[in-house]
């Protein structure tokens, strides 16, 4: 009973951020916005409001199991990273303008601006809180493996000012904030809270806007991007769970990085390929079909997740 509620709320959630992606696209194709604002918007969702949203998660007392927690967080993403890296290295392959680019889009998943508010909407601060270990391991391999994946050894050398990105600023903050208990003021935390709440519906309005980018009716047609979808919506996030299982973690913990796992695409997948100079297009067609099919799977497997875990 407890899985099929949970897994209620993740589709409540999933159906609102939905409408506000759709008002991404419409106002998108209306030209309220085009592709230069569209980054602006980015960069103020990376920038400013999603490091505030953690900031604010740590804003919580400090006790010994919420320490632990999060530190058997750090082990758990570490691990299920680990098997997503090696198993993308034997499920895709082929081009390897493409199979870089397949291999980042099913092993770094959209854990800042869908898992996030997933997360929220399910555990509320706690499970931002524990969801900040994941986006710290994401961070750390995205800019060292994934530029190893782009062929860009030489770029690892600069990789370290990559680590200094306001997402891993704010969960030093974050931390050091938990630590210490320091408490904001209230006049200060008020306005942070406001800024923070914008996480969701900003972050859906710029996935819509990319979203519509792209062509969504010849992106159907493509067999691979179910493959991908595949690997990526299904077979990591139960294999991730298996792992979770078999790991001594609280429910909050082992469901968090479950919801991680379970997310689509991540937007991080275009970035590296138009900087990189690899297929972006192709990027994109990833990105939009596993966040459409991330609608199905993501309640459906949060059922087994839930009786598996508890």
């Amino acid at each position: 009973m407890k899985s099929i509620f949970m897994s209620l709320i993740l589709l409540k959630k999933i159906i609102e951020m939905f409408i506000i992606l759709l008002v991404g696209v419409i106002i998108y194709k209306a030209k309220i916005i085009n592709d230069v604002s569209t980054k602006h918007l980015s960069n103020v969702l990376l920038l400013l409001v999603s490091p505030l949203l953690i900031i604010q998660s740590y804003q919580i007392d400090f006790n010994r199991e919420l320490l632990q927690g999060l530190i058997w967080a750090f082990a758990a993403s570490f691990l299920t990273f680990l098997f997503m890296i090696v198993a993308s290295e034997f499920l895709c392959h082929g081009d390897r303008n493409r199979s870089s680019v397949e291999k980042i889009a099913v092993s770094y998943s959209n854990s800042g601006f869908i898992g996030i508010p997933l997360i929220s909407g399910v555990l509320g601060d706690k499970g931002v809180f524990y969801m900040t270990a994941y986006i710290t391991v994401f961070n750390l391999l995205l800019w060292t493996h994934g530029i190893i994946l782009m062929g860009d050894n030489d770029g690892l050398k600069g990789a370290w000012k990559n680590f200094l990105s306001p997402a891993i600023l704010s969960i030093v903050i974050g931390i050091i904030l938990f630590l210490f208990q320091l408490r904001l003021p209230q006049f200060i935390e008020n306005p942070l809270e406001m800024i923070a709440s914008m996480n969701t519906p900003l972050g859906m309005i710029v996935a819509g806007a990319n979203l519509a980018q792209g062509n969504i009716l010849k992106s159907l047609k493509n067999k691979r991007l179910y493959y991908l979808s595949f690997i990526k919506l299904i077979v990591y996030p139960l294999a991730g769970l298996v792992v979770l299982w078999l790991l001594p973690l609280e429910f909050e913990v082992a469901f968090t990085v479950f919801i991680a796992l379970a997310c689509p695409a991540g937007a991080s997948v275009i970035m590296f390929a138009q900087r990189y100079d690899r297929d972006a297009y192709y990027a994109s067609e990833i990105f939009v079909i596993t966040t459409l099919l991330s609608v199905v799977t993501i309640p459906l497997l949060s059922i087994v997740a839930v009786n598996l875990l508890s």
